[in-house]
């Protein structure tokens, strides 16, 4: 199997990516950490199970870190389990010029990046992503956060990891639902910015994909250049909110109501279906795109059915939409697929009509 390594540089962070991406991190940490500062890695369950061995196996140095194991699941992404951590880090002795090391999927890079960038008003961190998610979004760029009230992200920061590190194969451990959940991720990349991805994308199933690398290669290369041009996100960086308002609406009725609740990858699947129609009611998306689009996501993802009395509940987490302004919504919305547009008003009408649009399309 060829050695491959590609680097970007994302928001001032280099991003290794790459079969040799955890060779890159032994030096680093040979350079930058004795062994007195004290190494933490924040893990879940699954991926202290299932990633904890193969990354010891690769950087054995690492055997001797002291580790914080928390359950998985986004209904962990709360304040409480940040004060858990932040015990464990007193415990661990940590300071600021211990590394924290966050070995995991979305919730964990987001959660990990908030704890380690308020504890002694900030101390190093890195992502280490095990999720295709992971991969290829929630490592990268700089955002961290907790959810509050099952409101996504409603308390973070912005603060950047020292480096992020994208090794393939831990992929190998996911099961299928997780790897759409990042998919989805991937199909957003690919609609905001690049007709020609998405092109390849759809062209054969998801389930059938090997080569993850390349895509996950392409993937970055769109954030990277949307993350670079606003690090803040108070311009171009909002183009990749598309399908993110709704779905987290969709995210949160379902962590308030279902037992099993979605993945974040399915919300925003759900969501780009919405935000989708309403491109198609107002930003010029015709509407051969718009079935298109849905079509693709329908064939990918299972038909999730809301009810119709949740919609009320749908429309009003929407209120709490960080990127509210005199409030109405504002989405990113495409033209057409590959060229999307940020900061679009819309009424709060129109978005309670998407959501009962979402209801004919799934059926």
């Amino acid at each position: 199997m060829a050695k491959n390594l590609y680097q970007f540089n994302v928001a001032g962070s280099p991003v290794y990516v790459g079969s040799t991406a955890l060779e890159e991190l032994k030096s680093h940490l040979s350079t930058h950490y004795s062994e007195k500062d004290g190494i933490i890695i924040l893990a879940d369950e699954n991926t202290h199970e299932h990633c904890y061995p193969l990354l010891i196996e690769e950087v054995p140095r690492l055997s001797h870190a002291f580790k914080i194991v928390i359950p998985a699941g986004e209904s962990q992404k709360t304040l409480e389990t940040c004060e858990r951590v932040w015990n464990q880090f007193a415990v661990a002795g940590a300071n600021r010029r211990s590394l924290l090391i966050n070995l995991g999927g979305g919730m964990i890079s987001d959660l990990g990046g908030f704890t380690g960038a308020v504890f002694h008003r900030g101390m190093d961190f890195i992502h280490i992503p095990t999720s295709l998610l992971g991969m290829v979004d929630a490592s990268m760029g700089g955002k961290t956060g907790v959810d509050l009230y099952s409101l996504k992200n409603l308390i973070g920061v912005f603060s950047n990891p020292k480096a992020v590190y994208v090794w393939p194969r831990f992929l190998k451990t996911l099961p299928l639902r997780q790897l759409l959940s990042g998919y989805a991720e991937m199909m957003k990349h690919a609609l905001i910015a690049d007709y020609n991805f998405w092109s390849r994308l759809i062209a054969i199933p998801m389930a059938v994909i090997s080569d993850w690398e390349s895509y996950i290669v392409e993937a970055i290369k769109i954030k990277a250049e949307i993350v670079n041009r606003d690090p803040l996100e108070t311009g171009d960086r909002l183009l990749l909110n598309f399908g993110h308002t709704l779905g987290h609406a969709f995210e949160t009725w379902s962590l308030r109501h279902d037992e099993k609740p979605l993945t974040h990858g399915e919300a925003i699947a759900m969501g780009i279906i919405c935000e989708t129609y309403i491109s198609y009611r107002t930003a010029g998306l015709s509407i051969v795109e718009r079935d298109e689009i849905v079509k693709r996501i329908l064939l990918n993802f299972n038909s999730y059915k809301i009810p119709t009395l949740a919609i009320d509940e749908l429309v009003e987490i929407t209120n709490y939409d960080k990127k509210n302004q005199r409030g109405r919504p504002m989405l990113t919305l495409i033209r057409n697929i590959g060229n999307a547009v940020a900061g679009q008003a819309v009424e709060p009408a129109l978005i309670r009509e998407s959501f009962f649009r979402f209801t004919d399309f799934v059926k």
